[in-house]
């Protein structure tokens, strides 16, 4: 059971994103509903585990228990190789496809689902929070050999960060959409293996911030996030290629009517938003990711001016693994044109 957090922070500042109601009719409706459809055409999906309801006025999220089942998180730090990312890319693409459908069938989500990360009510907090983590990644990649090719347009880009980055996740109408996870990173993912511990499974977990628009959400924020350094940017164009594979096939078996989107197409959306998934993912969700385990790990720690606080910060932005990251990742984003404001 997940019940929210008590503190000040989330009761002024995260509950505008209506996090446990959303999450609680993601479980309990959307994705019960996108699971139907496959079963409609003769395929078992699963795509989460099962909720269940209490007769309590309460916030709380309430699921199966899934170690009995033999799920169990991998180590975040250490990311994912090429068969877990495989594995999680398909039921992105199953996910997706069933969520394209969907529209066709039933018409627009709800209106929490188009805003998702991108609540105008939380604004201001996540300002803050997007201005500290650029200016701690910029200070991160100064002590990067080769940081001159990419460091002066990376901050320019971090000043104005989050107007840019409203701006331009902003869904549009022409482009193929999807309802994303929002959230995909290891953490949020539960894999099953077998008595041989050989892969069989996953299942997505903590549907808080489902959000519809382009697939370059999910798919650049989980491979940013969760794959092996040698995976992230050497396997990269093979991996999109899986996905995009899995995607036609689900779309086409749903009978998806629209035109479906070509390989060329989601590469396309996917350098179009390396500047604000991309950069997001890098700048505000790795760190944290790839950070030893701290007493200190809260939002509170990483927007506040304190002693703890530049302590924390200094554990997750400046350990040698995030620079082994951000030493790769910041000249490839680079030139797929991220840190370009024209």
């Amino acid at each position: 059971m997940k019940v929210p957090h008590d503190s000040e922070l989330y009761r002024s500042e995260m509950s505008k994103w209506q996090m446990f109601t959303i999450e609680a009719l993601t479980y309990k409706e959307i994705v019960r509903e996108f699971e139907q459809m496959y079963a409609d055409v003769g395929l078992e999906i699963k795509l989460s585990p099962q909720s269940y309801q209490l007769p309590v006025d309460k916030e709380y999220i309430l699921l199966e228990d899934l170690k009995k089942l033999g799920f169990r998180n991998t180590k975040r730090q250490d990311g994912l190789d090429m068969e877990h990312c495989k594995k999680v890319l398909k039921k992105l693409a199953q996910w997706h496809a069933a969520s394209a459908v969907r529209i066709e069938r039933q018409g627009p989500y709800p209106e929490q689902y188009v805003r998702g990360l991108t609540n105008r009510d939380g604004f201001d907090l996540l300002r803050t929070v997007m201005l500290t983590c650029a200016k701690n990644a910029a200070k991160s990649a100064k002590t990067i050999p080769g940081h001159e090719l990419y460091l002066e347009k990376m901050e320019k880009l971090g000043e104005i960060f989050t107007e840019n980055f409203f701006e331009k996740t902003a869904v549009d109408p022409n482009e193929f959409n999807v309802l994303n996870h929002g959230d995909c990173w290891s953490n949020n993912i539960m894999f099953q293996y077998d008595d041989q511990d050989q892969l069989r499974e996953c299942y997505f977990v903590d549907l808080q911030i489902p959000r519809y628009g382009s697939v370059a959400q999910d798919v650049t924020y989980f491979l940013m996030t969760s794959a092996k350094l040698e995976v992230k940017v050497n396997r990269f164009d093979e991996l999109i290629r899986y996905y995009h594979s899995n995607l036609k096939e689900h779309l086409q078996l749903l009978n998806y009517s629209k035109t479906i989107p070509s390989l060329g197409d989601i590469h396309r959306v996917l350098i179009n938003n390396a500047g604000t998934w991309g950069a997001f993912a890098m700048w505000n969700v790795l760190p944290a990711v790839l950070a030893p385990p701290s007493k200190d790990a809260n939002v509170e720690n990483l927007i506040s001016d304190s002693e703890e606080s530049d302590k924390f910060k200094e554990l997750i932005y400046l350990n040698d693994n995030i620079r082994k990251h951000y030493e790769l990742v910041f000249p490839w984003l680079y030139h797929r044109g991220a840190f370009d404001l024209e």
